[in-house]
């Protein structure tokens, strides 16, 4: 995957992750993009500039965190993922991309930057509206949530775009968790 891939994928981890705020849906424990919650805090504690970027780190990581309690119910024997917890390469790239713009925030590119902008109020369907429907996906229910086709090692940005999109379908306080299957390890 290419640093514009990675991007993209960060931006709808971080739309999600947003729209998961107890300020909006309620999927996760944290106020910390608004800035009557958390964020004046950040920007006390760190300055403006890094301040969105720590508490886009905080969100995702409360996401993610959400995604790992789900997604450890699932029976073991097959490796599970989502978008919050992708595969370990793509885990890996994100990261790293946050790092990169902590050390050059100049880097950030501007939709990830209005996403993170404590000074905007974004309703949920303001949120709804900058992640594109994508590709419908193929949903198969499950007692652990919606398992949907996937394509471990090498997912393209357009599946965690119609992933984003599926998860903001989810009502106010009621996560569902959208997962795929599959094996990553390299055959011999």
């Amino acid at each position: 995957m290419n640093l514009n891939d990675i991007d993209q994928i960060l931006l709808y981890q971080l739309t999600v992750a947003r729209l998961g705020e107890k300020e909006l849906n309620n999927w996760w424990n944290t106020d910390m993009t608004y800035e009557v919650g958390g964020a004046t805090f950040l920007q006390d504690l760190l300055g403006k500039t890094m301040a969105p970027l720590a508490a886009g780190e905080g969100i995702l990581e409360a996401a993610r965190l959400k995604d790992v309690s789900l997604l450890e119910a699932l029976p073991q024997g097959v490796s599970h993922f989502s978008l919050f917890q992708p595969e370990p390469g793509i885990q890996t790239a994100l990261k790293e991309r946050m790092r990169h713009f902590k050390r050059y925030p100049e880097d950030v590119p501007d939709p990830i930057r209005e996403i993170l902008d404590p000074r905007v109020n974004f309703t949920p369907e303001q949120l709804k509206g900058r992640v594109p429907a994508g590709a419908p996906l193929e949903k198969g229910g499950t007692s652990f949530g919606y398992e949907v086709p996937g394509a471990p090692g090498n997912p393209e940005p357009g599946f965690f775009q119609s992933l984003a999109a599926a998860l903001m379908e989810c009502e106010k306080s009621r996560y569902i968790l959208h997962y795929y299957t599959g094996d990553t390890s390299v055959p011999a």
